[in-house]
C-alpha cells in the first residue's frame, strides 16, 4: 500500500483532494519537530468525512491514528506505515452552558481553559499551558499542577471502531495515571463535557499567570520537546531520578536531556527520532542500573515501516 494509493481510495470517498497529503513528513505536525513521513495524513471536519476515512482505512487494514496537535508523538525515521487523521471544523467547537464547557475532541485544551476563565469557569487553570488537543489530553488523562483531566470530565461522546456513537461517562473511562480507556479500545474522542465551578475571573487568571510563569521558569519551552518523556514513578519523579543519575545535559546526536527539567528530551535543532528513541533508552538503562527503576515512557513512538514498499 502506497500513500498514492490511500490518496485515490479516499478521493473516491469524496474527501477533498486539498485535504489528503500522501507521505506527509510528519516532522512538521509533532512537537519534537523530528522524524519520518506518514504513509497519509489527512483532516477531517465533522462526522460524516471521519466515518469514510474509516472506511477506507478498515477495508485496507491500514494502521491509524487521531492526531491532536502531535506533542506526545514521534514517528521514527524511517516513517510511519499508517493514516494520520486530524479532526479539524467541528471537531474544534468550543461551548459553553452554565457551569459546563462543551468541546470538540480536536479543540484545544490549552484554549478551552482560556476561554472558561473568560466565563469566570473555574477548574481548567491547570490546562492552560498543556499544548494539546481535548482528544489527547482525555486519553493521556493529562495533567499538572496537582490536577487531571478525569477530575472534570462529566460525559464523552466517543466513535467505536464499528463506526457506533456511545457517551461514556467517568466511571466507564477507566481513568489511571497518564491512561484511560482509549488505550484499551481504538475509540475516536468526538466530544466531551467538563464540568467547572463558577469563580472569581481575575483569582482564575492570577492562578493562570502563576502556571505560566512556572512553566517558562522550569521548562525548557524554548526548545522543541514532547513535554515529560517519562511518568513519575509511585512517591518519586521522573526528573529527579534521571538528575541522580547524573544524565542531566547528556545527549546523542541532536537530542538532549534537558539541564532545565531532567523529565523533558529537547531537540537542539537537528535531532532525529532515533537520536531521540536512542538517548531514551540509554536514560532507562542508567536509571534502572542507579536506582532499581525502570521508567515507563509517556511518548507514543510510530513506525511499522516494513509496510511500505
Amino acid at each position: 500500500m502506497t500513500g498514492l494509493e490511500i490518496f485515490t481510495y479516499l478521493i473516491e470517498q469524496n474527501i477533498e483532494e486539498q485535504y489528503i497529503h500522501p507521505d506527509q513528513p510528519m516532522s512538521d505536525y509533532t512537537s519534537f519537530h523530528a522524524g519520518g513521513c506518514a504513509l497519509c495524513m489527512v483532516e477531517v471536519h465533522n462526522l460524516d468525512e471521519l466515518r469514510r476515512v474509516l472506511k477506507v482505512i478498515r477495508r485496507e487494514y491500514l494502521p491509524y491514528i487521531i492526531l491532536g496537535n502531535g506533542t506526545n508523538i514521534l514517528v521514527e525515521d524511517k516513517g510511519y506505515s499508517g493514516v494520520a487523521i486530524m479532526l479539524k471544523g467541528d471537531f474544534e467547537k468550543i461551548e459553553f452552558s452554565g457551569q459546563e464547557a462543551i468541546c470538540g475532541g480536536g479543540a484545544s485544551i490549552a484554549k478551552t481553559a482560556r476561554m472558561a476563565a473568560e466565563q469566570s469557569l473555574s477548574g481548567m487553570e491547570f490546562a492552560c499551558g498543556i499544548p494539546g488537543t481535548v482528544g489527547g489530553a482525555i486519553k493521556m488523562n493529562a495533567g499538572c499542577f496537582g490536577s487531571e483531566v478525569s477530575k472534570i470530565v462529566k460525559k464523552v461522546k466517543a466513535l467505536t471502531t464499528a463506526g457506533e456513537e456511545i457517551t461514556l461517562r467517568p466511571y466507564e473511562l477507566n481513568f489511571k495515571y497518564r491512561s484511560s480507556l482509549f488505550f484499551e479500545k481504538k475509540y475516536t474522542v468526538l466530544e466531551a463535557v467538563f464540568g467547572l465551578e463558577p469563580g472569581d475571573s481575575e483569582q482564575i487568571n492570577a492562578q493562570i499567570q502563576e502556571f505560566s510563569r512556572t512553566r517558562h521558569e522550569k521548562q525548557p519551552l524554548e526548545f522543541p520537546n514532547a513535554g515529560s518523556i517519562f511518568k513519575n514513578p509511585k512517591g518519586d519523579s521522573a526528573g529527579r531520578l534521571i538528575e541522580a543519575a547524573g544524565l542531566s545535559g547528556f545527549g546523542v546526536g541532536g537530542a538532549e536531556v534537558s539541564s532545565k527539567h531532567c523529565g523533558f528530551i529537547i531537540n537542539k535543532g537537528n535531532a532525529t527520532a532515533s537520536d531521540i528513541t536512542t538517548l531514551i533508552g540509554h536514560v532507562k538503562r542508567t536509571v534502572y542500573k542507579n536506582s532499581g527503576i525502570m521508567l515507563e515512557t509517556e511518548l507514543i513512538v510510530l513506525g511499522h515501516p516494513k509496510r511500505f514498499r
